[in-house]
């Protein structure tokens, strides 16, 4: 009997830091936006998703670009409402140009966009520092 007990102790024990090991660092600090490597990137607009992000602080909007390379970048625009509220609406397919400062963040090369140009429209998501705008 203890030593059933003991098996089960181990296993749970095996078990939970196995878990702990795999679940990725909960307070991963959100990078700075550096001006002095803002660059343009062109592409088109894969996915546009609205998910839980530490960047915006609530729910923001996302866009994954498709580079002529076959790479794909993160783009982090603006809290969701924010880009509700200007009614900004990107499709799939749509060609863009992205302003911003390039980032890994949570282990993916990510765009910090401070403007997306799609067709003749310009949408400013953060001032000429990087500051937010919403």
């Amino acid at each position: 009997m203890k030593t059933w007990r003991i098996c089960c102790f181990l296993v749970i024990a095996v078990m939970a830091t196995t878990i702990a090991a795999a679940q990725k660092p909960a307070n991963e600090p959100v990078p700075k936006y550096d001006k002095g490597t803002e660059a343009v990137f062109k592409g088109t607009v894969g996915e546009v998703k609205d998910r839980q992000c530490p960047v915006s602080g609530g729910m923001g909007a996302h866009l994954v670009l498709k580079l002529t390379g076959g790479s794909s970048l993160q783009v982090h625009l603006a809290l969701t409402k924010f880009v509700n509220q200007y009614e900004l609406v990107f499709q799939k397919g749509d060609a863009v140009e992205v302003t911003g400062v390039k980032v890994k963040f949570e282990g993916v090369d990510t765009i910090f966009a401070r403007k997306v140009k799609n067709g003749e429209d310009e949408y400013l998501f953060r001032d000429g520092d990087g500051k937010p705008l919403w």
